[in-house]
């Protein structure tokens, strides 16, 4: 099976995992990653000593080009259901002085959903670069476990469905935006934007089932469902 695919469902877990052996943490702001990470000239340092890339409120709130951090903070706030353990979690630091706070830090999935609900003007252009850096995190990650025939099949049911998702919100949209709906700008999001996320991963999956023994995969369903996910085109 393609290392790919691996690799994106490694990517999607990372977070998560590496929450579990870090779920207190004891950083030093003094010490940070190096990161050639810069967006609109505004360079963005990674939390060191913890798995992956974690960026402060206080980053996000430049790259969003908010005036402090309180208005990210606002905004988790207002949608902390939103968010998992794998997105956000808040660790003690060391500051100028050895002084120690406590310090609110999100992944880049938890950066990107903090840019779904800003409103700033370059909160689309974010949302876009983030997914970026995580294209470019999963092509570079040297770990990739093995799929079998019907995780292959199972991912293509999950396109299907995001596809069906997007068709779905695009046309709804208008409305839920007339009526003035606090979910008008996910909407928009899921049947605009998602996009740049389910493109690339139907490439993969395209490539991927023509590799399928068929005669391995549990699923009834399969060979019709495969039909109907390689006669469908992607959202433009």
């Amino acid at each position: 099976m393609s290392s790919k695919i691996s690799e994106a469902r490694k990517c999607a877990n990372t977070n998560r995992a590496s929450i579990e052996n870090n779920r207190i943490g004891n950083i030093d702001m003094n010490i940070v990653a190096k990161s050639d990470l810069n967006f609109h000239g505004n360079a963005l340092v990674p939390v060191s000593n913890i798995t992956g890339t974690w960026l402060t409120s206080s980053d996000l709130a430049k790259a969003l080009e908010y005036s402090n951090s309180r208005a990210v903070t606002m905004l988790y706030n207002k949608y902390a259901d939103e968010f998992t353990s794998g997105m956000t979690q808040v660790l003690e630091v060391s500051t100028t002085g050895n002084y120690r706070k406590r310090v609110r830090v999100f992944s880049l999935r938890g950066a990107h959903l903090i840019a779904m609900f800003a409103r700033t003007p370059v909160a689309k252009e974010f949302r876009r670069w983030v997914l970026d850096i995580l294209d470019r995190e999963v092509i570079q990650s040297p770990i990739a476990t093995r799929l079998s025939d019907d995780d292959i099949v199972s991912f293509c049911y999950l396109q299907i469905w995001m596809e069906k998702a997007q068709r779905v919100s695009k046309e709804i949209y208008p409305a839920i935006r007339q009526l003035g709906s606090e979910f008008s700008g996910i909407m928009y999001d899921l049947g605009n934007e998602s996009r740049f996320v389910t493109k690339p991963t139907r490439d993969i999956l395209m490539r991927e089932i023509q590799n399928l023994d068929m005669g391995k995969v549990k699923s009834r369903n399969a060979e019709g469902m495969l039909r109907h996910f390689k006669d469908t085109k992607e959202l433009h």
